[in-house]
């Protein structure tokens, strides 16, 4: 984490960017949200979650600056009452050109008004007829229904909810800590060991004595042993059978020479 955002808090003024909207962030508040959530990191697989280093993990007090941030968008974000709603759509209906319509056609449109706006923020609803009535929004001549008040105020909370997502972000990240030496060295003994031992239970030739292979190793050892047992069987037959035929001849050889 950078020395800045270290650096105890400082009393500044804070005002919002919208008459009776959500004040903008502290600067250190801002500058940490900016710092953590550029150093989030993907997670293969799941796209809800972020990774974040052990390195750059906020302290306490600073996740309690987070927390403290978004309940202030929270509150911000709060619906508007049915008067606010009612104020600035008989505001806009009377100041702007509409359709004539019957009295309780006009009691449900109100309806549909407070049934649509009320999902967004007072100020956001007073900024939006502000808008209307001032010519930024709107063709300038007719009164806006209630999806184009809808359009403008999602505008103007975009930003605030983007900020929360990102608070979101950081305080919902899976902490990670890289090993140390030690850990890292005793994953490597581990391993070449792991290693050794698969290599000596693969290799038929490096058996323990009197340990017996398995399988179709041990149906092979057993005809090996046999065909050798036969082979040396021959071998002394062979042997024994040459000893026979010279025998014989020897003992003519000695009635010649005594004759």
């Amino acid at each position: 984490m950078t020395q800045a955002l270290l650096k105890p808090a400082q009393n500044e003024t804070r005002l919002p960017a919208i008459s009776g909207g959500i004040p903008v962030a502290p600067a250190r508040t801002a500058a940490l949200i900016g710092y953590l959530h550029n150093s989030l990191e993907p997670i293969p697989g799941n796209f809800r979650r972020y990774a974040l280093s052990g390195a750059n993990e906020p302290t306490p007090e600073q996740r309690a600056l987070l927390v403290a941030r978004r309940q202030e968008i929270d509150d911000g974000l709060a619906g508007a009452d049915e008067v606010t709603v009612r104020e600035q759509v008989g505001i806009l209906r009377s100041s702007m050109a509409t359709s004539q319509i019957s009295p309780e056609a006009m009691k449900l449109a109100r309806q549909g008004f407070i049934m649509v706006l009320g999902r967004y923020p007072a100020w956001a609803v007073v900024e939006t007829a502000m808008r209307f009535l001032d010519g930024r929004a709107g063709n300038k001549v007719y009164a806006p229904t209630a999806a184009e008040m809808a359009e403008v105020c999602r505008a103007l909370i975009s930003e605030p909810l983007a900020e929360r997502a990102r608070i979101n972000a950081i305080l919902d990240a899976e902490v990670y800590h890289l090993p140390t030496e030690a850990e890292r060295a005793e994953v490597a003994r581990r391993h070449e060991e792991f290693v050794r031992e698969a290599a000596k239970a693969a290799d038929p030739r490096r058996m323990r004595v009197g340990e017996e292979p398995a399988g179709a190793e041990a149906i092979e050892r057993a005809a090996a042993e046999r065909r050798l047992a036969e082979l040396q069987a021959e071998a002394e037959r062979s042997a024994a059978g040459s000893d026979g035929a010279v025998e014989p001849a020897s003992a003519g050889q000695d009635e010649e020479s005594s004759q």
